[in-house]
């Protein structure tokens, strides 16, 4: 199967660029862009601060920062076996193929890219600690390092089954790029944006157990531990409704402590709609993978709305 897979698009047929683009999966880079974002919007309703300048490099830092997490991630699970065990179980016209099984790049190229972006962002991070401070390199580097060893031994946290890996993907899209997008422009440290970050955070949490219902089978196989492998999928597709719900009640309180506006609830009630399309797949785990791929896809645009009108209410109030 896995030789089918690798023989359905010739290398000759396939760009660079679309190499690239899969290996780092780039159409995810809203998961990182909005949260960024979200924090921008948070230092500009608080205090005014905002540098256009400095925001656009924030976007480029974090966007370097999550293509070469994605990288890394690829590498290590085609090393870690869980890849073959993919090729073995989905049928060649997947659409979530990868290049490494395919032989389209060779692992050693694989690394060096993600190594080249990960210096990009630090690079940009090391000019914002000189500009504004420690801050901006510290989540940097805590970034990265979450990044590399969300996969890549001897840490692997995704693969040990304690929830590590959902922490790493909590701090990695929640604090990281809403803090550290917040402190660039303020030069300060902030609770409410912390606290709105940990909402922000928790749904991204949720897209990687609802992925999870789709490579369920295959994790188990590769003895990968995602949260979603461990619960089974009955505990975790209810473990991604209460950190959906622990999300907007989050949202919730900090209006009622008008530490966000009260337009802010929008944020949840679109996002809300958009998941409750397909709000029976909560209650139905036991269906064939390919039932899961769009409960996932909702998820995430669930996920992007909820991110986007945060960073839209936050940023221009009604008065």
């Amino acid at each position: 199967m896995a030789s089918d897979i690798e023989s359905v698009a010739p290398a000759s047929k396939i760009s660079k660029l679309e190499i690239f683009f899969r290996l780092t999966r780039t159409q995810f880079l809203p998961l990182i862009l909005l949260p960024a974002m979200v924090g921008t919007s948070i230092a500009y309703h608080g205090s005014g601060s905002f540098r256009l300048d400095y925001f656009l490099l924030v976007i480029l830092g974090v966007a370097l920062l999550h293509l070469g997490a994605n990288a890394i991630d690829d590498c290590y699970d085609y090393q870690n076996g869980v890849d073959a065990i993919a090729n073995s179980m989905f049928p060649p016209n997947f659409g979530g193929w990868k290049p490494l099984p395919r032989k389209l790049i060779s692992l050693k190229m694989a690394k060096i890219v993600s190594a080249i972006l990960f210096l990009g962002s630090l690079l940009i991070s090391i000019y914002f600690s000189l500009v504004v401070g420690y801050w901006s390199l510290i989540f940097a580097v805590i970034g990265i390092l979450l990044a590399i060893f969300y996969t890549a031994p001897p840490v692997k946290l995704d693969y040990l089954g304690k929830g590590l890996g959902e922490i790493a993907i909590l701090l990695a899209f929640g604090p990281i790029p809403v803090m550290g997008a917040y402190y660039v422009q303020t030069g300060e440290l902030s609770l409410s944006a912390f606290l709105d970050s940990i909402a922000i955070g928790l749904m991204t949490v949720t897209i990687l157990i609802d992925h999870d219902m789709i490579f369920y089978e295959v994790y188990q196989k590769a003895r990968k531990l995602s949260l979603g492998a461990v619960l089974g999928r009955p505990k975790a597709l209810k473990a991604s409704l209460i950190l959906t719900i622990f999300s907007y009640v989050i949202v919730v309180l900090l209006v009622a402590e008008r530490m966000l506006p009260l337009q802010s609830l929008l944020a949840l009630a679109l996002s809300a709609l958009i998941l409750s399309r397909k709000a029976g797949t909560f209650k139905k785990s036991h269906e064939a993978p390919p039932y899961y791929v769009p409960f996932t896809v909702n998820a995430l645009l669930s996920n992007w709305i909820f991110s986007l009108m945060l960073a839209i209410t936050i940023a221009v109030p009604l008065h």
